[in-house]
C-alpha cells in the first residue's frame, strides 16, 4: 500500500511539472526596464514578479548584454535586447549570443518611418542568415491618423504595415497605440487596432499590442486597473498574441511608472501585477487563437468598426451596450469574448446560450453556463468569456 501511494505521488508531481512546461503563457513584454546601475539578480526577480515575461532593453556593449542574459535566465525571463556590435558587427555578435537560453530575440529598432525600411531589412537579412531562430523586433508607429500618413512617407497606414512587411522580415509584429485619455478613449484606436489585426493575419504573422504602464504628460492618466484591462484585453479580443507595457522605470519627464525615480515600487507596479495575475490564465483562450470576428455594440460605435449585427449560432440572446465582442477559434473550441469598454460603469449584460456552452472563470476553468444567471455584470474593462464546441 505504502509503495503504490509513493507511486501515486510521484505520478502527480511528474504531471504537475509537466503541465508547467506545456501551459501557455501571454509574453508580458516590458520597455524602459531596469539601468544599467541597478542591473542585478534583485531587480531582475522584481520585474519577474510584477508579471513580465520579458524585457526590451539596450546596453552599451555586448558584455553588458551577456551579463543581462544570465540575470534574466537565473530569474526565469527572457529578453529582446541590443548593443552596439550588433549593429557594426552582427553575423559575430548574433553568433556570440545566440545559443544563451534566455534570448528571446535581437531588439532592432522603434518606431521607424517609411524611408527607413531598406536599411533595415539589410540589417535584418544580416542576422537571420546568422540566427534564424530568433525575432528581430521592430516596433512599428501607432495608427494615430490611420487615413493621414503622408509622414510615414506611405499613402495609408495598410501601406505603411504592407511595404515594412515586404522590406524587413519578422516573426512577431507590433505597434504602440496609448487610448486612455484623461477624459476619453481616443477616437481612433480601435480603427487602428482593427487595420494591424486584419493586416497581420493576411500576413499569418502575431502581433503585440501595448498597455500604457506610465503617464508621459497632462493627456494621459495615471494608469488604473480598469484602463489597464481596457487596453490588455481590447487587444486580445483583437486576436493580440501578446501585450507591451511602457513604462517600467520611470524617467525624467514622466509622471508616473512601475518604479519611481528612486527606485521603489509604485502603486502601478501593484496594478500590473494584477492585471498578469488576472490576464495568465486565460493564456489557453487566447495563445494560438484565430480571429474570427469582432464586432462593436451600442448607439455609437468607435471610427472605423462594424456594429454587432450575428451572433454565433450557439449564443441565442445577447444584450450589452458599449461592448466590444469578437468570436475567437482555438482547436477543438470558439469563444465568445465580451469586452466592457466603459472605465468608470459595470456594464449589464444578457446572454443565454444553447446547451454545451461553457463560461471561463477567472481561474481559468470551464463550467457551464446553465449554471449562471444570465443578467451578468462585467466590471470596467472587464470581459467576460464564453466557450462551445467549434464546429467542423
Amino acid at each position: 500500500m505504502k509503495l503504490n501511494f509513493t507511486f501515486c505521488v510521484v505520478l502527480i508531481f511528474l504531471h504537475s511539472i509537466l503541465q508547467a512546461q506545456v501551459s501557455p503563457k501571454i509574453p508580458m513584454v516590458v520597455w524602459a526596464g531596469i539601468p544599467k546601475a541597478e542591473i542585478n539578480e534583485y531587480r531582475f526577480n522584481e520585474l519577474k514578479q510584477m508579471g513580465a515575461t520579458i524585457a526590451i532593453a539596450q546596453y552599451e556593449n555586448i558584455a553588458d548584454f551577456e551579463k543581462a542574459l544570465t540575470l534574466a535566465q537565473n530569474t526565469g525571463l527572457k529578453l529582446i535586447a541590443s548593443c552596439p556590435e550588433l549593429k557594426t558587427n552582427p553575423e559575430a555578435t548574433t553568433k556570440q549570443l545566440k545559443n544563451h537560453p534566455a534570448l528571446y530575440g535581437y531588439y532592432i529598432q522603434d518606431e521607424p518611418l517609411r524611408k527607413d525600411f531598406d536599411e533595415l531589412g539589410v540589417w535584418v537579412k544580416k542576422i537571420k542568415v546568422s540566427d534564424p531562430t530568433h525575432i528581430c523586433f521592430v516596433n512599428l508607429i501607432a495608427s494615430i491618423h490611420p487615413t493621414y500618413t503622408k509622414a510615414l512617407g506611405t499613402n495609408s497606414y495598410q501601406e505603411y504595415i504592407q511595404e515594412f512587411a515586404k522590406i524587413v522580415p519578422q516573426d512577431v509584429f507590433s505597434f504602440d497605440f496609448y487610448p486612455i485619455l484623461t477624459d476619453a478613449i481616443h477616437e481612433n484606436w480601435y480603427e487602428g487596432l482593427g487595420i494591424f489585426s486584419k493586416e497581420t493575419a493576411s500576413l499569418k504573422k502575431p502581433f503585440w499590442g501595448f498597455a500604457l504602464a506610465s503617464s508621459y504628460n497632462d493627456l494621459h492618466p495615471i494608469p488604473t486597473i480598469p484602463a489597464l484591462r481596457l487596453q490588455a484585453y481590447s487587444n486580445l479580443a483583437y486576436g493580440a498574441q501578446g501585450i507591451e507595457l511602457w513604462a517600467y522605470w520611470m524617467s525624467e519627464g514622466l509622471r508616473s511608472a512601475p518604479i519611481s525615480l528612486d527606485g521603489k515600487r509604485t502603486v502601478v507596479y501593484e496594478r500590473i501585477q494584477a492585471l498578469s495575475k488576472e490576464m495568465q490564465p486565460y493564456a489557453a483562450v487566447f495563445m494560438g487563437a484565430k480571429l474570427i470576428s469582432v464586432n462593436h455594440t451600442g448607439v455609437v460605435i468607435p471610427k472605423g468598426t462594424t456594429q454587432l449585427m450575428k451572433l454565433p449560432d450557439a449564443i441565442k440572446v445577447f444584450d450589452a451596450d458599449e461592448a466590444l465582442v469578437s468570436t475567437l477559434e482555438n482547436g477543438a473550441y470558439s469563444y465568445f469574448i465580451v469586452v466592457n469598454k466603459n472605465l468608470h460603469h459595470s456594464m449589464p449584460t444578457v446572454i443565454l446560450t444553447e446547451d454545451g456552452v461553457e463560461r471561463i472563470a477567472k481561474d481559468g476553468t470551464a463550467s457551464p453556463a446553465k449554471n449562471y444567471s444570465p443578467n451578468l455584470e462585467i466590471e470596467p474593462g472587464d470581459m467576460a468569456i464564453f466557450r462551445y464546441p467549434t464546429k467542423k
